[in-house]
């Protein structure tokens, strides 16, 4: 029943133009909608059509038929010198049909086999290579999510500063109008010279949302009457727990795409190497060819019945056999077969450190989450002392109206004080999705390998 419910509940806000994600559906939709994301994971079609026409070369990649159909002259006898002959007589024109046909079938299996592994190693790197590229669009998917939860508190801070100035303003007026002697017009200066710094804050924070709203509008391909609400309320810490350094290490080795891609890569020259020493020995094939004309004018004085009967018009040939062909360019095949083996060394070189400096990267940015971490939980501590000295300020002028000063200037240091924190959970919040992106996986992927174990 309650499934019932959150599926009228999504028609009835998609009817109404507004459309909720949590973080890990607008990371999903983004990399779905995003046009980017979409062009990168196209370029594994040119691969596959590599492979596709590899593999449609495999069985008779050289084979033809042409037929013709027209009129043909008949045939008599005439004595030359001597001799019965048969020559052309064109005033009895028949029909006649004709086929000819041409195969060849490599024997070469070898060849094919490499050629198809090194197409699909291939066809793995690239695959690998658009993944790495789909986790940076993951980071910055998840960038927007936090970015946008930041600017509503900044706006909610910068609108309740507002309306707490205002309200002080007005008070401030109706004391000088009472002619309160504890309250002065440098007060209500004082006050109006620091206004300008809330509205500038008020500003800032509109402007924030409009700009983290067009990037979202973008990734999610969003129509212009839509709206976009995330299912979180409030910027809060991310839940998940923070892995440790040996996990970083393992998952990095494990799962990062740039070390399959490279792996991949080895593979791919290792088998063009052995396709371009296969290259150096002869290629076998069999070789076949018919040719069939069947003219239906025949010799007029005996029609020809016999659908195989030969003639200076009929005519049945054929050849079929086992052929072999060698490349006397041998030098260009050994130097396919060389630079195969120099980009296959170059790869293993790259590998033996490749592993080491992506470890340090993912531990480089363990470090910057640790950091992160260590300053939002300093920000809370001095945010919760700055609610204390509000708390006080506001004591101190209920009694003694003189206090605007002391009260304004708690006031704002707590406004300042919560925009630090907010901004510091924003930092921590991409910071791990920066982590997760160097240890090679995508939101999902973490949550589903990670926090599933």
């Amino acid at each position: 029943m309650s499934r019932v419910f959150a599926v009228l509940f999504l028609v009835t806000c998609a009817l109404a133009g507004e459309i909720r994600y949590s973080l890990d559906q607008f990371v999903e939709e983004g990399l779905a909608a995003d046009p980017q994301v979409a062009e990168l994971r196209f370029g594994t079609e040119a691969k596959k059509n590599q492979i596709r026409k590899l593999k449609s070369e495999a069985i008779l990649p050289t084979f033809y038929v042409g037929m013709m159909v027209g009129p043909a002259p008949g045939l008599k006898n005439e004595l030359q010198n001597g001799d019965t002959v048969e020559v052309y007589d064109f005033t009895k024109m028949g029909p006649f049909w004709g086929v000819q046909a041409k195969f060849i079938q490599p024997l070469n299996l070898g060849q094919y086999r490499a050629g198809k592994m090194a197409l699909e190693a291939d066809l793995q790197q690239k695959s690998f290579d658009i993944e790495n590229q789909v986790h940076k669009k993951d980071v910055e998917l998840q960038t927007y999510y936090y970015n946008y939860l930041l600017a509503k508190e900044m706006i909610r801070i910068a609108g309740d500063a507002q309306s707490k100035v205002d309200d002080a303003y007005e008070k401030l007026e109706e004391a000088l109008d009472d002619d309160d002697p504890n309250v002065s017009q440098m007060d209500l200066l004082n006050l109006k010279a620091k206004m300008h710094t809330v509205k500038e804050g008020v500003t800032e924070a509109n402007l924030g949302m409009k700009r983290v709203m067009l990037a979202i509008r973008f990734s999610l391909r969003m129509d212009e009457n839509d709206s976009f609400v995330a299912e979180d309320s409030v910027l809060t810490p991310r839940t998940e727990p923070l892995p440790s350094l040996d996990e970083v290490r393992n998952m990095t080795l494990k799962y990062h795409p740039e070390l399959r891609q490279l792996s991949a890569g080895i593979r791919a020259r290792r088998i063009q190497m052995d396709l371009a020493e296969a290259k150096l020995a002869p290629e076998f094939f069999v070789m076949g060819e018919i040719e069939y004309v069947k003219s239906w004018a025949g010799n007029r004085s005996v029609l020809q019945k016999s659908a195989f009967a030969e003639d200076a018009v009929n005519k049945l040939d054929g050849v079929l056999g086992v052929g072999v062909r060698y490349n006397l360019n041998f030098w260009k095949n050994w130097e396919g077969y060389r630079s195969a083996r120099t980009d296959m060394r170059s790869l293993q070189l790259k590998e033996s450190y490749a592993s080491e400096g992506l470890m340090a990267k993912a531990e480089e940015q363990y470090y910057q989450v640790v950091a992160a971490k260590e300053k939002l939980d300093a920000m809370k501590e001095s945010l919760r002392a700055s609610e204390g000295i509000l708390k006080g300020a506001a004591m101190q002028y209920d009694l003694d109206k003189s206090k605007t000063g002391d009260l304004v200037s708690a006031y704002t240091q707590n406004i300042t004080m919560q925009k630090d924190y907010y901004f510091a959970v924003c930092s921590y919040n991409v910071e791990f999705a920066q982590l997760i992106a160097k240890i090679g996986l995508s939101l999902k992927e973490f949550h589903t390998i990670y926090m599933n174990q």
